[in-house]
C-alpha cells in the first residue's frame, strides 16, 4: 500500500495529445444533436419552444457540461509504465488511480485511424487480463514513439510482438524468438475482389447517393439539375442502358475500394502462444491474442458466399468486452471454405474440424415449423386481412419462412468428436459452432411437450466468454443430448480430479 501510495505521487505522467480534445468535441455534436432531439420532444408537449430563452440555456448549460468535462477529463488522465506495472490516473470530476501489473496483461490491439496518423497519433488498447469490463485500458492519441515503448515493454515479457519496421534493434537482440513467428495468411486482390463483389456495399452505394442528395437538396435547390440528368439518361435506351452500367461501376469501385481500405494487407501470423492479425490500409489495426483465450470459433456463411464456399471465420474469446477487439477477432474475414479449414488447425492447434456431422432427424420439421409459425402463418394472415394491398409481402413472408425451416431442419447438423463438439445451423445461410469441453461454462437439455413425444431436445451450450455465448441447438434425438450431457459432466469430474491430486501433492 505503500509502495502504491508513492507511486501515485509520480509527477511525470504520459498524457494524450491536446488534440484529443478537439476530436471528443467532434464527437460530442452527436450527443448534442440528441439532446436538442430530446428537447424538442420534451418542449412539444408544452407551449414552450425550443427557441425559448429556456431552451436555449439548457443547450447553452449542455454545451459548457461538454467542453468542461472534456477538458477536465484530459487534464486528469495520466499514464505512466515500468518494470512492474501500468499505472493509470482517470476521470472527469472524479480521479480514480489504477495499477495494473505488467504479469496480468494479456494483450495489446493497436488502431491508427487516419487523422490522427496525420499528426503522428495513434491508440493503444491493453487487455489487462481481467473479468471487470472498466479494467480496459485505452491509451487514447499518443504518439508512435511512445507507444512503441510500451509494446517494446511488453514485448520483453512475451505480452506482445514487436515487428521489424517498429524496432529492428528488439528483432536482433530477440532473433530466437522471432523465428518462431509464422505467417500463416495474407488475404489476396482477388478475395477482396469477390467479396466486394458479393458485399451488400453495392446496394449501399445506391443508398448512399440518395443520402447525399437528400441533404444537399436542403440547403441548395438542385431538384432542377437532377432532373436534366435523368432526363438525358432516359432519352434513349442507349444512354439509359450506358447510365446503368456507369452506375453499376461506381458501385463497383465503391465496393472494391471499402473493402480494400478495410482489409487490405490483412495478416494473420502466430508463435506458439499467441496470434497476431494485421489489417487496415487507411485505418490501420494491430492485435494479438493468447491462444488460450480463444473460447470458440465461429465459421459463417451468407446466401450468396455459400455458393461460392467462402466463409467467415470468428474468434469467440474471454476478452470480448470492448467493441474494438470484438471488430479485431475476425480470423479470417472472407477465405475459402477448404481453405479455412486447412489453415485452422495450422493457426489454433487446439480446435478441431469434424467433416463428418450427423444430421438432425426429418421429424425436426414438425416442431421447427409449429416453432415459427406466427411468422409464416399468423403474421402473414393478419397482413392479408388488415392490409390486403400488401398480399404480395405476406405471400414472400409465408414462402421464405417455410422453405427456410424446412431446410434448416434437412441441412442443420452436428458432431462430437473428442473434446470437441461442432454445430451446423440453417441452411440458406450457415453458422458453424465448434467449442472444446473444458471451454463450456455450462451445458443445459430442454425439451417441450411436443419434443418429448418425437424423442427430441434442445442443447444450450453456454461458453465462457465476455459476454457469454450462448449457443442452442433445437431438435436433437433425446438421447444424442443425454449423452452430449453426460459427456460435458465427465470432463467436469475429469477436471476436479486433476486439480485435487494437485493440490494433495
Amino acid at each position: 500500500m505503500k509502495n502504491n501510495a508513492m507511486k501515485d505521487n509520480r509527477t511525470e505522467l504520459g498524457k494524450s495529445h491536446p488534440l484529443w480534445m478537439l476530436f471528443e468535441l467532434v464527437k460530442s455534436i452527436k450527443g448534442f444533436i440528441f439532446f436538442c432531439i430530446f428537447l424538442s420532444f420534451v418542449f412539444g408537449f408544452s407551449s414552450t419552444s425550443i427557441f425559448s430563452a429556456y431552451g436555449i440555456s439548457l443547450i447553452i448549460l449542455f454545451v459548457i457540461y461538454q467542453i468542461v468535462s472534456i477538458l477536465l477529463e484530459w487534464k486528469h488522465f495520466g499514464y505512466s509504465i515500468d518494470e512492474e506495472e501500468l499505472f493509470i490516473k482517470k476521470g472527469r470530476f472524479v480521479t480514480l488511480h489504477r495499477h495494473f501489473p505488467l504479469a496480468n496483461i494479456q494483450g495489446l490491439h493497436q488502431n491508427t485511424t487516419f487523422f490522427p496518423r496525420l499528426f503522428g497519433l495513434t491508440t493503444l488498447l491493453i487487455d489487462a487480463g481481467s473479468s471487470d469490463k472498466n479494467d480496459s485500458i485505452k491509451l487514447e492519441m499518443i504518439s508512435f514513439q511512445e507507444a512503441n515503448h510500451i509494446k517494446t515493454t511488453l514485448s520483453d515479457l512475451g505480452k506482445v510482438y514487436i515487428t521489424e519496421e517498429e524496432n529492428r534493434k528488439d528483432i536482433e537482440k530477440n532473433s530466437q524468438e522471432i523465428t518462431s513467428i509464422k505467417k500463416h495468411y495474407e488475404i489476396k486482390r482477388r478475395e477482396i475482389l469477390i467479396a466486394s463483389l458479393t458485399s451488400l456495399r453495392l446496394l449501399f452505394f445506391l443508398t448512399l447517393i440518395y443520402s447525399v442528395y437528400s441533404e444537399v437538396n436542403q440547403f441548395f435547390q438542385i431538384d432542377a439539375y437532377v432532373g436534366d440528368i435523368i432526363g438525358f439518361f432516359q432519352s434513349s435506351w442507349f444512354r439509359l442502358t450506358m447510365g446503368i452500367i456507369i452506375l453499376i461501376c461506381l458501385s463497383i469501385v465503391y465496393g472494391v475500394l471499402k473493402t480494400y481500405l478495410q482489409y487490405g494487407e490483412f495478416t494473420v501470423t502466430s508463435d506458439p502462444y499467441r496470434i497476431y492479425i494485421e489489417k487496415g490500409k487507411l485505418n490501420t489495426a494491430h492485435f494479438s491474442i493468447p491462444k488460450d483465450r480463444i473460447q470458440a470459433l465461429s465459421i459463417n456463411s451468407g446466401f450468396i458466399h455459400k455458393f461460392l464456399n467462402i466463409v467467415k471465420v470468428k474468434m469467440i474469446s474471454s476478452s470480448d468486452t470492448d467493441e474494438d477487439v470484438k471488430a479485431s477477432h475476425i480470423l479470417f474475414p472472407f477465405i475459402h471454405k477448404y481453405k479455412a479449414k486447412k489453415l485452422i488447425p495450422e493457426v489454433i492447434s487446439a480446435f478441431e474440424i469434424e467433416e463428418d456431422m450427423t444430421k438432425i432427424p426429418t421429424s425436426s420439421i414438425i416442431v421447427k415449423l409449429l416453432r415459427t409459425i406466427y411468422l409464416w402463418l399468423f403474421f402473414p394472415v393478419m397482413l392479408y386481412c388488415f392490409f390486403p394491398g400488401f398480399w404480395y409481402l405476406a405471400t414472400i413472408m409465408f414462402s421464405l419462412t417455410l422453405v427456410s425451416q424446412l431446410l434448416s431442419s434437412l441441412f442443420s447438423s452436428y458432431a462430437l468428436n473428442g473434446s470437441f463438439i461442432q454445430i451446423k445451423k440453417g441452411a440458406i445461410a450457415t453458422k458453424v459452432f465448434i467449442t472444446s469441453r473444458d471451454k463450456i461454462e455450462r451445458l443445459m437439455v430442454t425439451e417441450t411437450i411436443l419434443q418429448k413425444k418425437l424423442g427430441l431436445s434442445s442443447i444450450k451450450i453456454i461458453s465462457r466468454a465476455r459476454p457469454a455465448k450462448v449457443t442452442t441447438m433445437h431438435d436433437v434425438p433425446k438421447d444424442m443430448a443425454i449423452r452430449y450431457y453426460s459427456w460435458y459432466y465427465e470432463g467436469i469430474e475429469n477436471h476436479t480430479t486433476i486439480l485435487a491430486s494437485k493440490q494433495t501433492s
